[in-house]
């Protein structure tokens, strides 16, 4: 099920508020330690932040994403052109083939004709 773009912007609005509202409830301090860092910073901070990185991430997996299909749609587009050249030269083959059969088939009528024509004069 595809869900259009008003709908999804309004759950991620939705989806913001829940988490802004969670990092506010949840504002105390706490202390962070990375590799050989370690600093004291507010928990909402930390939430948010959290939230901010993996919108970020998302946004740029879906950018991957849309490119990928759009060299997918180039490499298409040139198939079916392509194809379409492809087709229309079988065709005119397919036509020229026909012309030339519908044109043996007449000398053969008119082959017949004058061999009757010429039984009849004997």
């Amino acid at each position: 099920m595809k869900i259009n773009m008003e709908v999804r912007f309004i759950i991620s609005l939705l989806f913001s508020a829940l988490v802004a509202a969670f990092a506010i409830q949840n504002a105390d301090s706490v202390s962070i330690r990375f590799l050989l860092y370690e600093f004291n910073i507010s928990q909402a901070i930390v939430i948010l932040g959290s939230a901010i990185l993996g919108a970020i991430i998302v946004v740029f997996l879906g950018l991957i994403k849309q490119i990928r299909q759009g060299m997918k749609i180039k490499q298409l587009t040139k198939e079916i052109t392509k194809l379409t050249e492809e087709k229309n030269m079988l065709q005119m083959k397919l036509e020229e083939t026909t012309v030339a059969v519908k044109e043996e088939k007449v000398e053969e009528v008119e082959a017949k004709e004058e061999m009757s024509v010429i039984e009849l004069e004997k």
